[in-house]
């Protein structure tokens, strides 16, 4: 990859955490975004660091098929690994903790996709992923494997985990999860 377009995903990260923090979707040091560079790396944001202030130096670049962890780096990065790992059509991952589908995940629900009008053209399918330890192997393996039945994930108290073909799209697909879980819970 040039370095132009190695730059343009830099800052198509720091956009979306931005984004993501402006709908209120992350609060500081909560969360984590990512981006495909090649078939053996991506870019992952650092570890307890506002996503509405990222910095495009700030950014990790990690091996997808290895276990090391930069020092500093998202302590997701292994669910961010398993995605890429097994989707290579996967080239951005979200990971979020949106108040309304926390809510709902609460409630033991996830979202009804039927809810949202044209949803269907960005947010077809919501799965659900059963409650797992924070950063652990089993969550990383249960999000891929969730990953092939739909591209948003509620993760039971946890938040939730959208995909795309471009950081934007798996921004919005979290956007519209969240629109989504408040017209569940009919508000």
């Amino acid at each position: 990859m040039n370095r132009e377009r190695l730059h343009g995903l830099h800052l198509s990260i720091v956009a979306g955490g931005l984004e993501l923090a402006q709908a209120k979707l992350t609060e500081p040091g909560e969360g984590d975004l990512s981006a495909r560079i090649d078939q053996d790396r991506f870019l992952v944001t650092p570890a307890r660091k506002d996503k509405g202030k990222l910095k495009v130096d700030e950014l990790f670049e990690v091996e997808i098929n290895s276990h090391r962890v930069p020092e500093g780096a998202s302590t997701e990065v292994g669910m961010h690994r398993a995605i890429y790992a097994r989707f290579p059509s996967v080239h951005a991952v979200v990971h979020a903790h949106p108040v309304k589908v926390l809510a709902l995940a609460d409630e033991g629900r996830a979202p009804d996709p039927s809810k949202l009008p044209n949803g269907g053209t960005i947010l077809d399918r919501v799965a659900w992923i059963d409650d797992f330890p924070p950063g652990s192997r089993s969550l990383a393996e249960e999000v891929a494997m969730g990953i092939a039945r739909a591209p948003s994930l509620v993760l039971a108290a946890h938040g939730a985990v959208t995909i795309g073909a471009t950081v934007d799209q798996a921004v919005l697909r979290m956007i519209r999860l969240e629109r989504l879980a408040l017209m569940t819970r009919g508000g």
